[in-house]
């Protein structure tokens, strides 16, 4: 689940989320790994209307994980990766959201000016 919470901790919004990744290495030679659970104060999002094509949907959420796994929708192979709700693909390592979850998410953060604090959890 991915929890979005206020300054004081208070969740403000929750939706589920998978961290299903592809077996392999990444650019740099090391494991494949999901975004870890934990909480991350330094984000920024995006509502991205499918600007960068059909693995990321219609948002991107950067959390700054060292690693480089952020938070995204769509998924290559899927009928519509554009639609609302468009299934759910491993991805390479990023956690994957429902389009429409994500979106809302991705408002929420806009118009915080990135003032959120999201936790995954198991």
């Amino acid at each position: 689940m991915m929890f979005a919470m206020n300054e004081q901790y208070q969740v403000i919004g929750q939706w589920p989320c998978k961290d299903d990744f592809v077996p392999g290495y990444n650019a740099a030679g090391d494991p494949r790994g999901s975004l870890p659970d934990g909480t991350y104060t330094s984000v920024w999002a995006e509502v991205t209307n499918g600007k960068y094509g059909a693995p990321y949907g219609n948002f991107y959420i950067t959390s700054n994980d060292p690693r480089g796994r952020d938070i995204h929708g769509g998924g290559s192979g899927l009928p519509d990766p554009y639609a609302d709700y468009q299934g759910w693909l491993p991805t390479y390592g990023c956690l994957r959201m429902q389009n429409a979850d994500g979106v809302e998410l991705s408002k929420m953060i806009i118009d915080s000016g990135n003032n959120v604090v999201l936790t995954v959890v198991p």
